[in-house]
């Protein structure tokens, strides 16, 4: 009978538990009501290409600039194309999820994972 009881975990297992459980349900909330894996993994591919793209064309004209004028002409493309996102922030019609986690903890965890596939590469 002993052997069916749960055992009791400390308070620090039970926290990790249940930030766990927190997780996992939102996870799934974003699967079932926002995106799926794929759709989110297609959406987050267009957005790096867009974002290669346009980072491109604004490092070469850069590059070419002689005057401030050709700089500040040089970022028409990726303003266009990026620009407006901003506004869209600083007035709260879109949050971003970075921000709810924290830029420093978003970045920690990019960094964190990006070193781990390293280190497998390696």
């Amino acid at each position: 009978m002993e052997n069916l009881i749960a055992n009791t975990q400390s308070a620090s297992v039970e926290e990790k538990i249940v930030l766990e459980n927190a997780r996992i349900n939102v996870r799934h909330k974003i699967i079932n009501r926002i995106a799926d894996t794929d759709s989110m993994l297609g959406n987050t591919s267009d957005i790096s290409h867009i974002l290669l793209h346009e980072l491109s064309i604004f490092a070469n004209k850069l590059s070419q600039a002689n005057s401030l004028a050709e700089m500040r002409a040089s970022t028409e493309s990726l303003k266009s194309a990026i620009g407006a996102i901003e506004g869209k922030v600083a007035s709260g019609e879109v949050t971003l999820p970075y921000q709810i986690k924290g830029q420093t903890a978003a970045l920690d965890e990019a960094l964190t994972r990006a070193h781990g596939v390293s280190s497998l590469l390696k």
